[in-house]
């Protein structure tokens, strides 16, 4: 059974212990008000305070919230907590408004020094707790950081300022209008706040137009809806009298897909006559259809002599008599007869959105219209309720469903065009398909607020959405959905039902499932929260202890049905134990989870297991010594999962640090080995080719005491990739020969020891490439590939990477695309974020070498960026360098700098590969300039760069560029010899592109200008 509420829980009866909730919190200061104080006779101020408590007693419940505290000249009111409403934020936002406008009708003192009384006022949402008060609190006590941010912001603000959190609006912020304040630094908040100014009301009345204002998601999918509705004004036009209902929740496109069938239709063939419902304040009798009489207004065609209508139609056609009538009937006939006018001069279209907050009186009205079947189309657009409406039982209904996997990414793409592809399935798997929840995501990530693997992006008007949902829920069924939120975002049905009762809990499921919070999950037996965002909502609101006593029951429930397959549940068991503070067992199953995900290659998941176990480890009373040991085995399982993507551990070198003091501390030679020799691996990762040498060779010292030849050797392969990374190949090759050569023959392709030979021998081939050895490094690579085998890995992705720079080198361009391509895509598949954005970034130098395509160019930016923001720059110097060639080539000379401070950067930590490149871009820009000794200065850094790396390539390409600068550098009868050793050096080492361009200059073909040719002949790379 579920475990019984604690004290102070969620329930409704909690008291003691106060509830949580989505609330939405308002602070109001009197501004100045130790002047006014000091000014004022204390019996005028005490009197100027009482009115102001009086106007806060009468407008705030007015827009549904509570005062919980008025105290001396400030109050505190929560909107969301007697009864949430999706739109608490605008409530308190217009509540401050008119608060605001009330107070400033008083003044403070008499004649001609009088002032006017003034607030400052700040508004936040969030969860919090909310206690029932005394004499000291107030109403209400309300516990957590809303209240606080809520009151920094009042502090922030200036006189007659109201100051809102973005997140508190979302897209009913353009119900206003507001100055948008980036990034405020909020004192006792980790992270900065984005906080909007409003400076008044804005002219918008419908949800739609507001969130139109902040951007409306581009239509997507709803093809068969649209056809649908499309078909139905034809039927209109041949005078049949349609209904359709539009039904689907919240944010699901209701109103974007009739927005988008307005748009198709004839305009001069349809009229459209357009009307909403609301819950707010405003809302009047009749609201949708006088709205669609004010609409038409001024509109229709003359009237002609022979039209007679009644009194109170033609009162209505004059514009009298719309905000009231003498007798509800007679204004419904009213209505009817002037829609009836308009149908018989155009083919019209009625809508009707947001019907599920219809008054009667609009209800009626429409069964009105229905019954004397007038050839118009009708349009409803609603949320599902769970009683049908008997005036829409004849409507044809299109329920609207989430988007598709590939709708969404398509709706993701258009919101975010450069958007990298975890954050769009992040997106897509957070949103669950929601257009509002994608809107959202989607305007976080654009905001920057957003991090697929770091956080959840729920905004606190979201949280508010799904509150006000909940709360319209039995108790019983919200009890349920609330401990399904504990079970997880998909789980077994039978789970809950061994922890509700087997008879009750079907029902109660079946419910949540027609309210739309629960769905199948795919599997048999399986169900999930519709909304990734809806579960993370409801789980908020659980009592902390509550929680924990949820997650223990769901983790002994499994365990139990573990007895018999436990392999299946690892990952579930690891994340209960977790949440319910158990961490002896959460160490135990979260290393088991991540030993199963390793096995599979989801190493992504790996990571989370592994870091899951060794924080469980930390959790426990004391590390002793068998406990340390099992830390650093534990990490050094974590330092295999990062293997292939050594940028999503954001924290990994911290703890291979530890790792290694713990090692040390225990005195284990081996550990201390592993432990540096991960470490050396995260550095290589992260493109610190130096300090990876250091840890590597600290490493193999340990690893030869304690005698293991396999950690040797796999040092020793590191090693030597860290020293090729660093270009120095004279230490590098033998070693990485050493280390491949007694394994290859033996391996089985696609198995573990064939697969770590396959990187190996890769960067073996990289090697021979820099060093202009084109047919060895060929070679290498396809006996790498041979040893990958068949089955799809990230090494995969890695060989093709190192395969597109080689062939960039060699001036094979169409073939160094293809390979980037088909990396970038293997890495995508494999869920290797830095493999993605390298192989992207590759295929980008190749694309943008064919055609100077700036969409290549942009691609390359983007993905280097996203690289070093994540910490990562092996071999980034490669972009940098190519960077240059293109931005120097089209003239970017500001962002060339740039790349240029960045590429001699990364060199100084010996990253080198594009230094040389990157330096003749350098100097074909200050030759272009008529600077020869800074040109001649780059040309000799080039010449250097490829020295240390002994680089026959580099020093022919670069003999080339000086034979091609030769004419601007005063040194025409150097051109021919130069170009005639580099086209002998190209033709030894079948560099054909590179080959021609030396004959170009032989011929007297090339011109000398300081980019590179024109598109058809790439640049000398």
């Amino acid at each position: 059974m579920i475990p019984a509420p604690a004290a102070g829980d969620e329930g409704p009866g909690s008291a003691s212990g106060g509830q949580r909730r989505y609330v939405t919190v308002l602070f109001s200061d009197v501004s100045g008000s130790s002047e006014h104080a000091e000014r004022l006779e204390a019996e005028d101020y005490s009197e100027l305070l009482a009115q102001f408590r009086r106007f806060a007693r009468e407008v705030i419940p007015r827009h549904g919230g509570s005062v919980a505290r008025l105290q001396g000249d400030g109050l505190l009111a929560i909107f969301g907590h007697l009864e949430p409403r999706e739109d608490d934020g605008r409530r308190a936002t217009e509540a401050a408004l008119e608060l605001h406008d009330a107070v400033a009708q008083l003044r403070a003192g008499s004649g001609p020094t009088a002032t006017t009384l003034q607030l400052h006022s700040g508004i936040h949402a969030g969860l919090v707790l909310v206690i029932e008060g005394d004499i000291e609190r107030g109403r209400f006590d309300v516990v957590g950081e809303v209240p606080n941010t809520a009151s920094r912001l009042c502090a922030l603000a200036a006189t007659g300022q109201i100051l809102v959190s973005e997140e508190t609006l979302g897209p009913q912020a353009h119900f206003f209008n507001a100055s948008t304040l980036r990034r405020l630094v909020i004192r006792g908040r980790a992270e900065p706040l984005n906080v909007l100014r409003i400076d008044g009301r804005a002219s918008v009345e419908r949800r739609f137009d507001a969130a139109s204002r902040r951007g409306v998601l581009p239509f997507v999918g709803r093809k068969a809806a649209l056809a649908e509705l499309l078909a139905a004004a034809e039927r209109a036009r041949r005078g049949e009298s349609p209904l359709v209902v539009v039904s689907g929740e919240p944010g699901i496109g209701k109103t974007r897909l009739v927005e988008e069938f307005q748009r198709r239709l004839e305009p001069d063939a349809f009229h459209v006559l357009q009307g909403y419902c609301e819950s707010y304040l405003g809302a009047e009798p009749l609201q949708p259809f006088m709205q669609w009489i004010r609409g038409a207004l001024g509109r229709q065609a003359p009237l002609t002599d022979d039209e007679a209508l009644s009194p109170a139609a033609q009162a209505l056609l004059g514009g009298a008599g719309t905000r009231a009538s003498p007798h509800p009937v007679l204004l419904v006939t009213a209505i009817i007869e002037l829609i009836g006018m308009l149908a018989r001069q155009h083919t019209l279209v009625l809508v009707l959105d947001d019907w599920q907050w219809a008054d009667d009186a609009s209800r009626q009205a429409l069964e009105t219209l229905l019954a004397r079947q007038m050839p118009v189309l009708v349009i409803v657009a609603t949320r599902p309720s769970k009683e049908a409406d008997p005036g829409l039982a004849d409507a044809r209904t299109l329920l609207l469903q989430p988007f598709d996997a590939v709708d969404s990414a398509d709706a993701i793409a258009a919101w975010l065009p450069s958007v990298e592809p975890f954050v769009t399935q992040e997106i897509v798997r957070q949103s669950g398909g929601s257009p509002l929840f994608i809107e959202e995501l989607c305007h976080a990530a654009a905001q920057g607020d957003f991090h697929a693997t770091a956080r959840r992006a729920s905004a606190a008007w979201i949280n508010a959405l799904v509150a006000s949902r909940l709360s319209r829920l039995p108790e019983a069924q919200a009890e349920v959905l609330r401990a399904a939120s504990v079970a997880g975002n998909v789980f077994p049905d039978w789970l809950l039902e061994r922890m509700v009762g087997e008879d009750a809990a079907a029902p109660l499921l079946q419910a949540l499932s027609a309210t739309d919070f629960l769905v199948a999950a795919g599997q048999p037996g399986m169900l999930r929260f519709k909304h990734l965002l809806t579960r993370d909502a409801v789980y908020g609101t659980v009592h902390p202890a509550r929680r924990r006593a949820l997650h223990l029951r769901v983790g002994q429930v499994l365990e139990e049905v573990g007895n018999q397959d436990a392999f299946e549940w690892l990952e579930a068991l690891s994340y209960h134990y977790d949440a319910a503070g158990v961490s002896d067992k959460a160490a135990q199953y979260a290393e088991a989870a991540g030993d199963k995900a390793l096995a599979a290659m989801a190493t992504d998941r790996a990571r989370v297991h592994y870091l899951t176990a060794l924080r469980s480890l930390d959790a426990l009373p004391q590390l002793t010594r068998p406990l340390k040991v099992r830390w650093c085995a534990l990490a050094q399982k974590l330092g295999q999962a990062c293997v292939f993507d050594p940028l999503d551990v954001t924290e990994g070198s911290l703890m291979f640090e530890r790792a290694a003091r713990l090692a040390r501390e225990t005195g284990d030679q081996n550990a201390i080995a592993r432990a540096e020799y991960w470490l050396g691996y995260v550095n290589y990762g992260r493109g610190r080719p130096r300090v990876s040498v250091q840890h590597c060779e600290t490493a193999l010292t340990h690893a030869l005491v304690s005698e293991d030849l396999k950690l040797v050797a796999q040092v020793e392969a590191t090693l030597g990739q860290a020293l090729a990374s660093a270009g120095r190949y004279d230490r590098a090759l033998p070693l990485l020969t050493r280390a491949v050569e007694s394994k290859r023959q033996q391996s089985r392709p696609g198995s573990g020891t064939a697969v770590g030979s396959a990187y190996t021998l890769a960067r073996i081939a990289y090697t021979l490439g820099d060093l202009g050895r084109f047919d060895e490094a060929h070679a290498t690579f396809a006996e790498a590939q041979r040893l990958l085998g068949d089955k799809e890995h990230s090494v995969g992705a890695s060989v093709l990477e190192l395969v597109c720079a080689v062939h960039l080198w060699q001036g094979r361009w169409e073939e160094a695309r293809r390979a980037g391509i088909e990396g970038s895509e293997i890495a995508l598949r494999c869920r290797s974020r830095y493999l993605v954005a390298m192989g992207r970034a590759l295929a980008a130098c190749g694309g943008w070498a064919l055609q100077e395509d700036p969409a290549s160019l942009q691609v390359l930016r983007e993905a280097t960026q996203w690289i070093e923001e994540r910490g990562g720059a092996v071999s980034t110097s490669l972009n940098h360098g190519w960077l240059l060639v293109a931005t120097v080539r089209l003239g970017l000379e500001q962002e060339a700098r740039q790349h240029a401070v960045n590429l001699f950067r990364r060199a100084r930590a010996e990253d080198r590969h594009g230094q040389a490149m990157g330096c003749r871009s350098l100097a074909r820009l200050a030759a272009a300039h008529g600077d020869v000794p800074r040109a001649l200065h780059y040309l000799a850094l080039a010449d250097r760069a490829a020295a240390v790396r002994d680089s026959p390539r580099e020093r022919a390409v670069t003999q080339l560029v000086r034979a091609e600068l030769a004419p601007m550098l005063g040194r025409a009868a150097d051109a021919a010899p130069l170009a005639s050793s580099a086209a002998e050096a190209f033709e030894s080492m079948a560099m054909q592109f590179h080959l021609e361009r030396a004959r170009k200059v032989l011929r007297g073909e090339f011109t000398g200008s300081a980019g590179s040719p024109s598109p058809a002949s790439p640049p000398t790379a």
